[in-house]
């Protein structure tokens, strides 16, 4: 019997340490300076103070009212782009690769488009494989209103409280999928 608790004693020990070594590798939440930069870095614009995010109702493509203030809790990409738009085709791939790896961690793609017909999206986003939430702006009042989505993509980044906490508009700088943005997601999912 001694021998039995000499032999897992260090087998305790050893199993203990390893959990709390575990425990310790977990990241703590990132400081909003952390993220202000990791945004910058990633190729953002940031605002120069706290901005909440305005809260709309639009209908989705998948049937029914959606609104923005439905993904509270989650860290949200907000984009507005359209079919025609070609900037927007290019990166809505990478956006469909980030969804499916991050939503499982409360992450949102939410795309809305602005002022086409509901079947002219269908199509696109059936043929395209999106599985993303897509919503229908198709007056424009959204996008062309409170998020000033003049030229589109225009794309912003709503953190787990609902503040928006970036803009980008375009598709220069880093890809969606690259380092800088999936760290800066990391530290935003960690909030």
């Amino acid at each position: 019997m001694r021998k039995t608790s000499f032999l897992l004693a260090p087998l305790v020990l050893l199993l203990i340490s390893s959990c709390s070594q575990k425990l310790a590798a977990q990241k703590a939440p990132a400081s909003p300076v952390v993220i202000a930069q990791q945004l910058r870095t990633a190729g953002f614009d940031v605002p120069a103070r706290e901005v909440m995010s305005e809260d709309f109702t639009l209908e989705s493509l998948g049937g029914g009212k959606v609104s923005l203030s439905s993904f509270k809790g989650k860290v949200v990409l907000l984009s507005f782009w359209a079919t025609w738009c070609g900037p927007c085709k290019q990166e809505m791939p990478e956006m469909q690769a980030l969804y499916q790896k991050l939503k499982a961690r409360g992450f949102e793609v939410v795309a809305v488009d602005m002022m086409e017909d509901k079947a002219t999206v269908a199509k696109f986003v059936k043929t395209s494989g999106y599985t993303f939430p897509v919503l229908l702006d198709s007056t424009g009042g959204v996008g062309g209103g409170s998020y000033a989505a003049r030229a589109i993509p225009t794309n912003y980044i709503v953190d787990k409280v609902g503040r928006l906490v970036a803009r980008k508009i375009g598709i220069d700088g880093p890809g969606w999928m690259s380092d800088e943005r999936l760290a800066l997601f990391e530290s935003l999912l960690s909030q």
